[in-house]
């Protein structure tokens, strides 16, 4: 009966060593999925901010070009105010002059 008895307990234990080894190698895997998502969340964080650095020099260019465009315009309306100025000028001193050749 003790015999019996040692074979049981000698079954359990094996059961339980193989159940505790097989646990182990779980754990193990668990711990290399664990380090590969951490990797992963690493990568994604880095990719964050690159995207976030270029997304604000892109806001940059935008600004400029914004700037550059209504000093553009702003040039353009000055150039064509001073066109018809001296557009109406000219157009004036061509009357003068004609006044002037015709009082003679």
């Amino acid at each position: 009966m003790a015999d019996e008895t040692d074979k049981a307990v000698l079954q359990a234990l094996t059961s339980i060593d193989k159940r505790l080894q097989g646990l182990e190698e779980s754990v193990r895997l668990l711990r290399g999925q664990s380090a590969e998502m951490h990797e992963d969340v690493r990568d994604v964080r880095l990719e964050t901010v690159k995207q976030g650095m270029q997304i604000g020099y892109l806001d940059e260019k935008l600004d400029m070009l914004r700037e550059s465009t209504m000093t553009a315009l702003g040039f353009t309306t000055q150039v064509s105010v001073q066109a018809k100025k001296l557009a109406k000028q000219l157009t004036e001193l061509s009357e003068r002059v004609e006044r002037l050749e015709k009082s003679k």
